[in-house]
Protein backbone atom coordinates (compact mmCIF):
# COMPACT_ATOMS: atom_id res chain seq x y z
CA UNK A 1 0.00 0.00 0.00
CA UNK A 2 2.87 2.58 0.72
CA UNK A 3 3.91 1.85 -2.87
CA UNK A 4 0.44 3.01 -3.71
CA UNK A 5 0.35 5.93 -1.57
CA UNK A 6 3.84 7.29 -3.26
CA UNK A 7 1.91 7.36 -6.74
CA UNK A 8 -1.18 9.56 -5.67
CA UNK A 9 1.48 11.87 -4.28
CA UNK A 10 2.99 11.50 -7.59
CA UNK A 11 0.41 12.03 -9.45
CA UNK A 12 -0.58 15.46 -7.09
CA UNK A 13 2.73 16.81 -7.63
CA UNK A 14 2.80 16.19 -11.20
CA UNK A 15 -0.92 17.86 -11.80
CA UNK A 16 0.11 20.82 -9.70
CA UNK A 17 3.17 21.01 -12.16
CA UNK A 18 1.05 21.03 -15.16
CA UNK A 19 -0.73 23.83 -13.72
CA UNK A 20 -3.56 22.05 -11.43
CA UNK A 21 -5.10 25.39 -9.58
CA UNK A 22 -3.59 25.41 -6.04
CA UNK A 23 -7.07 25.39 -4.13
CA UNK A 24 -7.77 22.30 -6.05
CA UNK A 25 -4.32 20.89 -5.44
CA UNK A 26 -4.88 21.60 -1.81
CA UNK A 27 -8.51 19.66 -1.45
CA UNK A 28 -6.67 16.64 -3.27
CA UNK A 29 -3.75 16.92 -0.46
CA UNK A 30 -6.57 17.17 1.99
CA UNK A 31 -8.32 13.93 1.03
CA UNK A 32 -5.19 12.15 0.48
CA UNK A 33 -4.40 13.41 3.73
CA UNK A 34 -7.29 11.80 5.01
CA UNK A 35 -6.85 8.39 3.03
CA UNK A 36 -9.73 9.31 0.72
CA UNK A 37 -7.75 8.37 -2.34
CA UNK A 38 -10.58 8.24 -4.66
CA UNK A 39 -11.97 11.29 -4.12
CA UNK A 40 -8.32 13.34 -4.01
CA UNK A 41 -8.12 11.23 -7.54
CA UNK A 42 -11.40 13.06 -8.82
CA UNK A 43 -10.41 16.26 -8.19
CA UNK A 44 -7.14 16.31 -9.85
CA UNK A 45 -8.94 14.52 -13.09
CA UNK A 46 -12.08 16.44 -12.46
CA UNK A 47 -10.39 19.41 -12.64
CA UNK A 48 -7.61 19.22 -15.06
CA UNK A 49 -10.30 18.80 -17.54
CA UNK A 50 -12.87 21.31 -16.42
CA UNK A 51 -9.57 23.97 -16.28
CA UNK A 52 -8.15 22.32 -19.74
CA UNK A 53 -5.06 21.45 -18.75
CA UNK A 54 -3.22 20.18 -21.47
CA UNK A 55 -1.29 16.95 -19.92
CA UNK A 56 1.68 14.53 -21.37
CA UNK A 57 0.99 10.74 -22.41
CA UNK A 58 3.15 10.15 -19.75
CA UNK A 59 0.82 12.06 -17.20
CA UNK A 60 -2.24 10.25 -18.26
CA UNK A 61 -0.43 6.83 -17.98
CA UNK A 62 0.49 7.58 -14.56
CA UNK A 63 -3.67 8.30 -13.66
CA UNK A 64 -4.43 5.42 -15.43
CA UNK A 65 -1.74 3.18 -13.21
CA UNK A 66 -3.14 5.29 -10.51
CA UNK A 67 -6.84 4.53 -11.17
CA UNK A 68 -6.00 0.80 -11.70
CA UNK A 69 -4.53 0.20 -8.54
CA UNK A 70 -7.44 1.36 -6.56
CA UNK A 71 -10.18 -0.46 -9.08
CA UNK A 72 -11.84 2.12 -10.83
CA UNK A 73 -12.78 1.67 -14.15
CA UNK A 74 -11.53 3.59 -16.91
CA UNK A 75 -14.55 5.51 -17.20
CA UNK A 76 -13.58 7.47 -14.50
CA UNK A 77 -10.32 9.59 -15.81
CA UNK A 78 -10.54 7.99 -19.69
CA UNK A 79 -11.98 11.93 -20.71
CA UNK A 80 -8.50 12.88 -19.79
CA UNK A 81 -7.22 11.55 -23.38
CA UNK A 82 -8.52 14.34 -24.76
CA UNK A 83 -5.90 16.94 -22.87
CA UNK A 84 -3.15 14.80 -24.03
CA UNK A 85 -0.68 17.14 -25.96
CA UNK A 86 2.98 16.45 -26.80
CA UNK A 87 5.39 18.61 -25.17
Amino acid sequence: MRQQQQQYWALLSAAMALGLPPRDGANAKDMFDHAEWEVGFDIIVVQLYEFDIKITESFFQQAEAVASGINLPPESYNFLKVLIQPF
